[in-house]
């Protein structure tokens, strides 16, 4: 049995298969699947433990191949499999032919990979614009300055925060089709940051909230994670739908000048001192000083 290249061709795959790869079943040849009906496989006595081995390692090198994006023969695999553990059968390629062709497969699964991905973010940047035209219809959904449209849930009576103050919110963020992704309410633990943390389009959305209120928001993958995506769980162009509860803002707290010079306290007036008069005569009050000029630094221009 030639046992030599099996684990190190197998996990040369399994490394760059599953980075290539879209977790998608290999495409097959039509015969090779007629002939795969036609002939079950004997079912493993998974209790024999040569059955037991020889299943776990058909299921790591299945989960290499099933990573494979470009069109496989299963039949002629499985007899390379069978020629190489076989010192009975004739190997049909020579090592430096087979790590060309393996090369050359690596290369083809990255191209096809690349046309997939670039066909998706087409598909869902077309999905959004289509979406967003027909949502404008609703009378009841509202747009922020640059373009994130919300519907009110519940309306709130607070301040609206700005750029530079912190929020405290409760939130569930999906992708169009519903996939969720994340979900503080979950977690039971509402996120706090300040506005000028996160995506442009949760900046725009919040500035046009309440405190107190809750919106059902869509946000354009211009004004979240754009052509780039956040693998593997947001998509190239993918648009973002949240609810958004705004709990608690905390407004940004003005700086202090602390080089401010305190007014000088108004002097009291001077007391009348009453002459002795040698006559009868009526003392004169002396005239009060005036109070002095408050003498004050401004505050320095943030």
């Amino acid at each position: 049995m030639k046992m030599t290249h099996i684990f190190p061709a197998s996990l040369a795959l399994c490394s760059v298969l599953v980075a290539c790869g879209g977790g998608q079943k290999p495409a097959v040849e039509p015969d090779a699947q007629t002939d795969a009906a036609v002939s079950k496989p004997a079912m493993p006595d998974l209790n024999n433990p040569t059955d037991r081995y020889s299943y776990a390692l058909g299921m790591d090198l299945g989960k290499a191949i099933a990573n494979v994006n470009v069109p496989l023969n299963m039949d002629v695999l499985m007899g390379a499999i069978k020629d190489q553990v076989d010192s009975t059968r004739p190997v049909q390629m020579s090592d430096s032919a087979s790590e060309s062709a393996l090369q050359d497969l690596l290369l083809q699964m990255q191209k096809k990979k690349e046309s997939d991905e670039k066909a998706q973010a087409q598909k869902l940047l077309d999905e959004q614009t289509k979406f967003f035209a027909e949502n404008a219809k609703d009378t009841t959904v509202k747009k922020t300055p640059k373009g994130v449209q919300y519907k009110m849930i519940k309306a709130g009576t607070g301040i609206s925060p700005k750029m530079g103050d912190k929020v405290q919110v409760h939130y569930i963020g999906a992708l169009l089709d519903g996939t969720e992704f994340d979900n503080s309410v979950k977690r039971g633990e509402p996120l706090e940051f300040p506005v000028s943390a996160v995506i442009e389009g949760w900046q725009d959305l919040l500035q046009v909230m309440k405190e107190g209120d809750k919106v059902k928001a869509w946000i354009p993958s211009a004004l979240a994670y754009g052509e780039a995506g956040v693998p593997p769980m947001i998509p190239a162009n993918a648009m973002l739908v949240f609810e958004v509860e705004l709990l608690k803002v905390y407004a940004e707290v003005p700086a202090i000048d602390s080089t401010a010079v305190p007014a000088t306290p108004a002097a009291e007036p001077a007391k009348a001192e009453a002459k002795p008069a040698e006559k009868k005569a009526e003392a004169k009050p002396a005239e009060a000083k005036p109070a002095a000029k408050p003498e004050t630094k401004p505050a320095p221009k943030k």
